[in-house]
This record gives C-alpha cells, structure tokens and sequence, in this order.
C-alpha cells in the first residue's frame, strides 16, 4: 500500500467514526497523520515492517496497531469496533462533492440515509429538500454526482 493510499484510508477512518458518532475532536487526529504519511518520503510500509510507525507525529501504540491493521488487510479493528454504531456505506456519501461526515452524520442519524442510492432516493424523492443545511444546489450535486457512476 502507498503512503496516498494509507493517507487515504486514513481520512475514510476519520469520517467514518464522525458519522458513527465518535467524538469529532479525536477523529480529526487521523487528518494530520495521514497529511503527515503523505509528506513522507520513506514509504509508510518499510517502517511498519521495522515497527518505526509510532515515529510519525501523533502515532502512539494504538494507532500504529490501526495502521498495522490497515496495511495487512485494508481495514482496522477501530472501524470494527464502531461498525455496530453505522454501516461502512456511510463513507459513500462523502464522496459527493461539497457533502463532508458532519451533514452524513446529520443525515444517517436524524433521516436514516445509509449509503448513496438512499441518499439518491431522498434527493430525488424531494425529502433532502426539507431537511436544514441541505440547499438545492446540494440536492442537485447529490442527483449529477449519482447518475454520473
């Protein structure tokens, strides 16, 4: 795996645990270590294999353990372990343009929109529209970013 890809899965954690509901300020910490990987010129793999991850600013024991994790199989025991609180599919919605983990996190929690076919659903059905925070230029956002996969 590349440092990109690392620094990637990373930020994927990071909103994830927003939108499960993990407390925010913490999550934020995935932000800088994957900015960090990315200015790395050492590839992430070669200190994970010399178990020099905790190097890297911000990385303590457990974190390394996540990254670890990550490296060997894609995922993290931190993902599973909130995975109980939102599905992973909830990541998909942050993929549209102009949509971050805090309005998913509004809309998994308050309007039960789990992935991006419910949340096309909802922007095509009129129901984003009713919801605060969500304009039409989102809603529209939502529709062209959908029906262009």
């Amino acid at each position: 795996m590349t440092n990109a890809e690392l620094a990637q899965k990373l930020k994927d954690l990071r909103d994830f645990l927003i939108i499960a509901g993990y407390e925010e300020s913490h999550a934020l910490r995935y932000t800088q270590i994957a900015r960090s990987i990315e200015k790395m010129p050492e590839p992430v793999e070669d200190l994970a294999a010399q178990g020099r991850l905790s190097e890297i600013p911000q990385v303590g024991k457990l974190i390394a353990q996540y990254m670890s994790e990550i490296l060997a199989t894609g995922t993290s025991s931190k993902q599973q372990e909130w995975e109980h609180a939102a599905p992973i599919s909830v990541l998909e919605m942050v993929r549209v343009p102009g949509l971050g983990a805090k309005t998913a996190r509004k809309l998994f929690q308050d309007h039960k929109i789990s992935n991006l076919q419910s949340l096309l659903d909802a922007a095509k059905s009129g129901e984003l529209a009713k919801i605060g925070g969500i304009g039409p230029k989102m809603v529209e956002a939502i529709i062209d970013f959908c029906d262009a996969r």
